[in-house]
């Protein structure tokens, strides 16, 4: 039975779950709710999550939200020849690794400040100072993560987790520099992750779940 996929366009955190819906070859019912018209928030919905967030996935009756653990789960619950967290243990611990990198000090301390900045500052308009603060700390992660890639993937030969938190984050860098090309994001990509972004761009899927709202 397919679970319901609840999409956000545009939201990396929900992107990179229907990555992983598509590399897994898991039946799924795509449910595109619209941040514009504060679809997230309809009773329905919240009723479904309380925090009334994408993504959310309900498998069976069993609702369930936050990314990561959603790609945890589909890993244990529906990989087979594929997995998002493969080989023994202290493999698996490094992929966590480098996705709680991604997310916490790339995203976090990096990506999300500049967001703020030349989004949401208003008629005041982004601080300069917590601009540069933010680019510095993406500039040093991508290095950082630059040198963790393993082969043509995060891990080798076949995209991971990591790579499912890793490529939006990327596609987002680029959206953020198109939209506001004073924030100057796209030349803080190193050689190597802008090499490794164009692989996961001709992936069969990727195009599929592309946010229609960027072509």
């Amino acid at each position: 039975m397919a679970l319901d996929f609840y999409h956000g366009q545009g939201s990396p955190f929900s992107w990179r779950v229907w990555l992983a819906l598509e590399q897994l070859a898991i039946p799924y019912n795509l449910k595109v709710l619209s941040f514009q018209n504060n679809e997230t928030t309809r009773p329905d919905f919240v009723a479904i999550n309380p925090r009334h967030q994408v993504p959310t996935i309900v498998d069976d009756g069993f609702a369930l939200w936050e990314s990561t653990v959603i790609l945890e789960y589909l890993d244990e619950r529906f990989g087979g020849g594929k997995r998002l967290y493969p080989g023994d243990a202290k493999r698996r611990a490094h992929i966590r690794r480098v996705v709680r990198e991604a997310e916490e000090y790339l995203y976090t301390e990096g990506i999300s400040p500049i967001v703020d900045e030349f989004f949401y500052s208003g008629d005041k308009g982004p601080d300069v100072a917590r601009v540069e603060k933010a680019r510095q700390r993406v500039g040093e992660e991508l290095q950082y993560l630059a040198r963790e890639l393993k082969g043509p993937f995060f891990d080798g030969g076949e995209p991971t987790a990591i790579d499912w938190v890793l490529a939006p984050l990327l596609g987002y860098v680029w959206r953020i520099n198109f939209r506001k090309p004073d924030s100057k994001l796209e030349e803080l990509v190193p050689a190597p992750l802008a090499e490794y972004h164009a692989r996961i761009k001709a992936l069969p899927y990727y195009d599929k779940t592309f946010p229609t709202h960027w072509r």
